[in-house]
């Protein structure tokens, strides 16, 4: 996913790694944050929605408790 045009920056957080991707239409705006685990490097959860900041705390916050 990180060689996507949808990607936009990646949060370094603990055991996880979070990809921040934004996919934009004239109308409307999803955000989309891909937990992974680092090591083995695999997807563990993704969490979309139209506010950046919301799915951004999600994700740390799931990060967090895992």
């Amino acid at each position: 996913m990180r060689d996507s045009a949808s990607f936009l920056r990646s949060i370094d957080d603990d055991h996880h790694v979070i990809e921040l991707h934004a996919w934009r239409t004239p109308a409307t705006c999803t955000f989309a944050a891909f937990i992974y685990e680092k090591v083995p490097r695999r997807l563990l959860l993704h969490i979309a929605g139209s506010d950046e900041d919301a799915v951004i705390l999600k994700a740390l916050e799931w990060s967090k408790r895992h």
